[in-house]
């Protein structure tokens, strides 16, 4: 992975950047002295996870379709790893649309299938009364139940109490884990094991991907994390666009902009996140961000490589010449980098990280940085980026209301 950070560079001068990065790579130093600040690198406990996917797949071995229940970091990491892998046997309820609950029974009301419900804290609204719903509409609740894994904190929450008056099967969710951050933990790991991913394999890749990123010689990545904490101390910057050209990796987009944003937007700092889709946001927001308020910065990822392209054939010569024997994945590149062009010379700050390729390794390598990313900038702004305080708000607002009801 290739991070091309130059235009970023101008944004913040030498003195600046040199601090930022003296800081950065002790804060380095001392998560290699001790993880636990930053728990979502945690690798020591490899084995009990191992364990759990073996146990669960050996549990589902005459399943092949699944339901997850459950919504912002309990769904977001594993839909963009489903992305990635191409997996498509488990469907996702995340939200209390009374259309999209429905939708899903008449598409499955006949079918069996194994139910996944995620809550970190036990007590998500969406999630419990979501799974109340699915297990009053099923036809056999017992065969459902059986076919029911839970994963939630060890405390003793509502979700917990149902699992335990129905003998229901429950993992422990990583208590030290906050769920935006727990995307490689069993939460993620777990469904995607159950859906045919090798998650063992894939823990190790993680494992390793975070040891190259936390390297105190990375220069790329110290460079990225220095200017961008100081743009965001410098609040002349509003939004970053989150651009990428891989369609596979949509769902990256998503679930990036609840990392970024419920992890730095505290004490009136942060940048709102705009994930966007090249070349499709060409025709719907180039437009504003060429020639509109130049308050927003970029990150666009390209792949160097893609694993399967397709040849402009042009047989009949009615198409302009210059796309004879395009390949469309080159012609997509092109799009992503001419616009990366125009926006610099629009007097946009732009970075475009360049991936090896499309496939599921370079993805990896891409979410593990972003991960780190977010936590370590988080750091050098002087705000907790594992908390959420201000989202608490509402949900007691939410819990005063259904009280008063």
């Amino acid at each position: 992975m290739f991070n091309e950070s130059n235009e970023w560079k101008r944004l913040a001068n030498s003195k600046d950047v040199k601090n930022h990065h003296k800081k950065l790579v002790q804060i380095k130093k001392n998560i290699y002295k001790n993880y636990s600040k930053f728990s979502f690198l945690k690798f020591s406990n490899n084995k009990e996870v191992f364990y759990n996917l073996k146990k669960s797949k050996k549990k589902f071995e005459n399943t092949d379709k699944f339901l997850l229940i459950g919504t912002g970091g309990s769904s977001l990491g594993t839909k963009a790893l489903m992305s990635i892998f191409n997996k498509n046997n488990i469907e996702f309820l995340e939200n209390l649309d009374p259309y999209t609950v429905n939708q899903y029974f008449q598409r499955n009301r006949k079918n069996s299938f194994g139910l996944i419900v995620v809550s970190k804290s036990g007590e998500t609204l969406e999630v419990l009364s979501l799974f109340d719903i699915i297990l009053s509409e099923s036809k056999n609740k017992q065969k459902l139940i059986k076919n029911t894994i839970i994963i939630t904190d060890k405390t003793n929450s509502t979700l917990r109490k149902i699992a335990i008056k129905n003998n229901i099967d429950v993992l422990d969710h990583d208590e030290s884990i906050g769920g935006r951050f727990s995307c490689f933990s069993l939460t993620s790991l777990l469904p995607l094991h159950l859906s045919g991913v090798n998650s063992i394999e894939l823990k190790k890749l993680v494992d390793e991907s975070f040891k190259r990123n936390l390297a105190v010689d990375n220069h790329s990545s110290n460079t990225s994390i220095s200017i961008m904490a100081k743009i965001i101390n410098e609040k002349k910057y509003v939004g970053h666009v989150f651009l990428v050209y891989i369609d596979s990796f949509i769902n990256i987009g998503k679930w990036f902009k609840q990392l970024w944003t419920e992890s730095l937007g505290k004490n009136g700092k942060g940048l709102h996140l705009i994930s966007a889709t090249g070349a499709i946001d060409q025709h719907s927001q180039l437009q504003m961000w060429l020639d509109g308020p130049k308050n927003l910065i970029f990150t666009i990822i390209i792949p160097k490589k893609r694993y399967k392209d397709f040849k402009i054939k042009n047989k009949h010569n009615l198409l302009p010449a210059y796309l004879k024997d395009m390949k469309i994945g080159e012609l997509l590149n092109i799009m992503g980098e001419s616009t990366a062009i125009e926006l610099k010379k629009a007097g946009v700050p732009v970075r475009i990280i360049y991936l090896e390729n499309d496939k599921f390794d370079s993805a990896i390598n891409l979410m593990t940085t972003l991960l780190l990313e977010v936590a370590l900038i988080g750091k050098l702004i002087e705000i907790n980026p594992f908390n959420q305080p201000a989202v608490e708000k509402v949900k007691l607002r939410i819990k005063k209301i259904l009280n008063r009801k």
